[in-house]
């Protein structure tokens, strides 16, 4: 009833990426996660947790021959999310793109993932796509320097990216800009310095991917889950100030959810 989520992350240089997504897409009420890594990271991805399913795909990076099986066990799922601790490898990102093209249900890009949207001449692809970058992934996507650019101007960049790709975009940052597919942008202000630890993007990228797999409308799914994430940081704040993680964040989002 509350959906079936396909992430598909990891690398030999980063395992915990997909597994801090997973365990927020769980912890955001997914009844299914199902986890696809490379063979290096298989066993101590399965020994995280015991709730995790995770599945394999050879060697130490996504490449072409992985996307074939990838591709058919989506069709049993609600939500891909693809990125989480992939490497930029051309060969990684040429897999990426192939299973973007080819899958059919709601798809979120994170990480190096979001570059393959450079590649793609067919648009708007078939299915509702979300991107999740940071300043420096969106700089990169657009060639555009925002370090220190207006908010009228941030605004009407998202604005013309989004209704051009038909894509919905969460732009990280101090205040998290959310735009729809439609153009439309809100401001989402929850959360906190100590949210610049490494892999709460991963988790923000996983509760999106839940709320999508749990019939929630891509624009509303990723202003659910910047506000409940930056929610969960305030209150570890509260509690330990800046010294908390990242998977904190995603073990206390239930706590967080109950309490609003």
């Amino acid at each position: 009833m509350n959906g079936k989520v396909l992430i598909v992350g990891g690398s030999i240089e980063y395992y915990g990426a997909p597994l801090l997504a997973t365990l927020a897409a769980y912890k955001t009420g997914a009844d299914l996660v199902y986890t696809f890594v490379p063979d290096c990271n298989f066993d101590v991805s399965r020994s995280f947790y015991p709730d995790f399913i995770v599945r394999k795909f050879h060697g130490n990076y996504l490449a072409e021959d992985a996307v074939t099986d990838i591709v058919e066990f989506s069709k049993t799922c609600d939500c891909l999310l693809i990125g989480p601790g992939l490497s930029d490898r051309a060969a990684t990102l040429r897999a990426t793109q192939l299973i973007l093209e080819r899958v059919n249900i709601p798809t979120i890009l994170d990480a190096s993932a979001i570059q393959v949207l450079t590649k793609i001449t067919r648009v708007p692809l078939s299915q509702p796509i979300v991107i999740t970058p940071h300043i420096n992934e969106f700089e990169l996507l657009t060639s555009k320097d925002l370090e220190n650019m207006e908010k009228v101007k941030l605004n009407a960049i998202l604005h013309t990216l989004a209704k051009d790709l038909h894509i919905n975009i969460v732009l990280k940052g101090a205040e998290d800009f959310i735009t729809s597919d439609n153009g439309e942008t809100v401001i989402n202000t929850t959360g906190n310095a100590g949210m610049t630890v490494g892999g709460t993007g991963d988790v923000l990228a996983g509760a999106i991917a839940s709320f999508i797999a749990q019939g929630v409308k891509p624009f509303d799914a990723c202003k659910l889950a910047c506000y409940f994430c930056g929610a969960s940081g305030d209150a570890l704040l509260k509690e330990k100030g800046f010294l908390y993680l990242a998977g904190e964040v995603a073990s206390n989002l239930p706590a967080t959810i109950a309490n609003i």
